[in-house]
């Protein structure tokens, strides 16, 4: 077993920590013309920036201003996003009070600022957000920073033993699966309800999610359902999601979206094919080498 290490508990802690690691490369692609680059902040600079934390009393609920660590690294945003100013950079903040440490967030502030010009675009303040907040499965979990429960221990027995009426070889992670699939079926109703059908800039994720939802936790919960390895209650479950899928078929077909009813059946195939020893995965040939070519070399 490896010992985790230890936080950084000072901005020399943190820096050092820094150092040793590979600078984040900034991809940029024909056609994107940043204004700035990302810079290391200088010691003045992070002055600055703590000064500004103080002034603005940002800080992450139960925290204070003054409980930061700071990234010298200041990535630039300005052309990251369609309505963030061209100017903005983002500062990462790590939070120093006890019991909160494993919570990071940000500030944005401006180049001028950065640069000590006291007539410096000023850009709004920022909400504290954490960068697990963004992550597509942070609604599902039971704390802000994280599950509780990772790896094995997040598949173990239940903490009050098994349920009453349980098969004797329960499938671990299906009450998972389930808070998936529905969470996906509600972000793609939400979205039909939206009257914005395939726009792509709100149509991606929840029919990416959708997708992933359908093609890896379904096929799981139908195959574990043939086996008769599903309780009472999961099956109740799982049928109240099919039973809405169903509904909502014109929304799915509507959208451009799979049907639950193909994706089983297909499952299903694959499954007992793969039991008998017929199923192949298809592999792709990489480089593949026109015949012509390989007729006349010979």
């Amino acid at each position: 077993m490896t010992l985790q290490k230890t936080r950084p508990r000072t901005q020399a802690e943190l820096d050092a920590d820094m150092a040793a690691r590979p600078r984040p490369v900034r991809n940029t692609f024909e056609g994107m013309y940043p204004l700035h680059e990302d810079i290391e902040l200088s010691d003045e600079q992070v002055q600055i920036v703590l000064d500004y934390l103080q002034e603005v009393d940002f800080h992450l609920p139960g925290g204070a201003a003054h409980e930061f660590l700071m990234v010298r690294w200041a990535r630039y945003s300005g052309f990251q996003f369609l309505q963030e100013p061209l100017e903005a950079y983002a500062i990462g903040l790590r939070c120093t009070r006890p019991g909160m440490e494993d919570q990071h967030t940000f500030i944005r502030m401006s180049w001028g600022q950065l640069m000590g010009d006291p007539e410096a675009t000023r850009l709004p303040v920022n909400e504290p957000v954490l960068a697990s907040d963004m992550m597509t499965l942070a609604r599902y979990r039971d704390t802000r920073t994280g599950p509780s429960r990772t790896g094995v221990d997040a598949y173990g027995a239940a903490p009050d033993g098994p349920a009453p009426n349980a098969v004797p070889d329960p499938v671990p992670g299906t009450d998972f699966d389930l808070k998936l699939l529905d969470g996906a079926l509600n972000d793609v109703l939400e979205h039909h309800a939206t009257g914005k059908d395939r726009d792509i800039n709100s149509w991606w994720d929840p029919a990416l999610n959708w997708g992933v939802a359908l093609a890896g936790r379904y096929p799981r919960l139908k195959y574990f359902e043939s086996q008769g390895r599903l309780d009472e209650k999961t099956l109740a479950a799982l049928h109240a999601f099919e039973a809405r899928a169903a509904r909502a078929e014109a929304v799915l077909q509507e959208l451009g979206l799979a049907s639950p009813a193909k994706v089983a059946e297909t499952a299903l195939q694959q499954a007992e094919k793969a039991e008998r020893g017929k199923f192949f995965r298809r592999h792709r040939v990489r480089n593949p080498q026109p015949l012509t070519g390989s007729r006349a070399a010979t």
